[in-house]
């Protein structure tokens, strides 16, 4: 059948089924750039077309072998993208949006913030401040010391300032307070970052791959 004959006869189901792949495709690709996945991936895509051609010109071992491999792929796959299904599983899981948060008013808070912010900019003192939106981050992030404060100038530079034992480490906003501070949070594995980037960098990058904080 050429291709004139296969457009042709393309129903509406088949175009909705192309579409539908392609968005698939497109954001596993927007969710795994940059990641040691994406390469992985590119891999298993070569392997397979390696084994169609294999499989055309008849070549028998090398398809007996590629055979066998396909058993064990599924078994590979969730080995080498274990991190990466569970972030898209929860990037599509339909009960994040029904997630029951208490709504607060950012003006409330949120000059104050900006005002400690700016001071700790401006004193060249280092901060890590996570705020909290509709996912929750506590299951990312360990240890920290637990507090309840409003997050203005005074309390930011008390946590943050060099001889504060609780300075290394994250801060995290929930519902317009600081409720931990001295938390830590799992690194960014994605390659090609800034070579000045230190660890407070990668601990950002690393969290907000992995929620919408």
């Amino acid at each position: 059948m050429n291709l004139v004959a296969i457009i042709t006869n393309l129903r509406l189901q088949d175009l909705l089924d192309i579409l539908f792949l392609s968005i698939v495709t497109y954001h596993l690709y927007l969710w795994f750039r940059g990641t040691k996945a994406l390469k992985a991936l590119v891999g298993l895509l070569v392997l397979g077309f390696v084994f169609t051609i294999a499989e055309i010109w008849g070549l028998f071992l090398t398809t007996w072998v590629f055979q066998i491999f396909w058993q064990v792929l599924i078994i590979l796959i969730i080995i080498l993208f274990q991190s990466e299904i569970r972030k898209v599983l929860e990037r599509v899981n339909p009960l994040r949006a029904f997630g029951l948060r208490k709504s607060t008013s950012p003006e409330k808070w949120i000059p104050l913030f900006a005002k400690g912010v700016f001071t700790l900019a401006k004193r060249k003192t280092g901060a890590l401040i996570i705020i909290e939106r509709k996912d929750q981050v506590k299951e990312f992030i360990t240890e920290g010391q637990q507090l309840n404060g409003q997050p203005n100038p005074e309390l930011l530079m008390s946590i943050f300032h060099k001889e504060s034992p609780l300075h290394d480490g994250a801060a995290l906003i929930q519902d317009d307070n600081i409720v931990q501070v001295a938390s830590y949070l799992p690194l960014s594995s994605a390659e090609g970052l800034p070579k000045g980037w230190g660890t407070r960098h990668r601990a950002a990058l690393g969290l907000s791959e992995r929620c919408d904080s």
